[in-house]
């Protein structure tokens, strides 16, 4: 599996001390920001229901969002540190690192590249396969452009960090700590990797049921194509960056969400 992605200039396992510490409260600060942004601007502007105002809900929203982005944000970013994965990008963009902006933008190119990829044999996946699925399925691009926008905004910062920078940072460091490592070893990643992007597949059946699709064939695609995109984000997180990860995850979704809405 890990011949799927080309390899990265840097070694296969990861020593705790392989980059430096940061204050973690003013970085935790900005991604809780942007987290809370994005995934508000995804609701103003990519909601499909619009029953109730965005005036309405936008509290109960905030204060959800909340719950999940705050942990997530301090223990990936305390323990992140501790096993060399966290936000060391943003980090360095923030305290004004030298060479930080040169790193970000080779993670950005390099993830966005693969994101473009995959999202174009996920587009044609979907084309093939449109006679097998329930006509309740919206089509891709039904949000419009703008609408296709805010939802990949927000899946890519806020989806990266429940589950990336939270969920995977804190499961590899509770293998380390049972197993003894120092260092992050290359089957406790790809396990956990890959653990994390099932979980993130089968995190979205839940709208695939709203929408009444819930066939056998469409369930096992959500959550094949979702795992699929689940592990080259997770595979940018850990050779790379959160803010790899983020990226890759936006181009994929500019792909199957924006893209379309052109041409529909």
């Amino acid at each position: 599996m890990s011949s799927t992605f080309p390899a990265a200039a840097v070694s296969t396992e990861h020593p705790t001390d392989a980059r430096p510490a940061h204050p973690v409260f003013p970085l935790a600060t900005v991604l809780f920001l942007l987290t809370l942004a994005a995934q508000l601007f995804s609701l103003a502007f990519g909601r499909v229901d619009a029953a109730r105002s965005f005036s309405s809900i936008v509290l109960p929203s905030a204060v959800f969002l909340s719950v999940l982005t705050v942990p997530s944000v301090w223990l990936g970013l305390v323990l992140g540190q501790r096993i060399g994965l966290g936000a060391p990008r943003f980090a360095g963009m923030l305290s004004g690192e030298r060479g930080s902006l040169a790193k970000a933008g080779r993670d950005a190119g390099l993830a966005g590249g693969l994101g473009v990829a995959l999202g174009a044999v996920l587009l044609l996946v979907r084309y093939l396969s449109q006679p097998y699925l329930p006509p309740e399925i919206p089509a891709y691009g039904f949000r419009g452009a703008l609408g296709g926008l805010a939802v990949s905004v927000g899946a890519a910062v806020a989806e990266e960090v429940w589950f990336r920078l939270g969920l995977m940072t804190l499961l590899v460091w509770v293998v380390m700590k049972l197993r003894g490592h120092d260092t992050v070893r290359p089957v406790v990643a790809w396990t956990i990797l890959v653990g994390t992007a099932v979980a993130f597949g089968m995190a979205h059946l839940p709208q695939l049921l709203s929408y009444g699709a819930g066939s056998p064939f469409a369930i096992g695609g959500t959550v094949l194509g979702n795992t699929a995109v689940g592990i080259l984000y997770g595979w940018c997180y850990w050779r790379r960056s959160l803010f790899a990860a983020m990226v890759a995850h936006l181009s994929v979704d500019v792909v199957l969400h924006v893209l379309p809405a052109f041409v529909s």
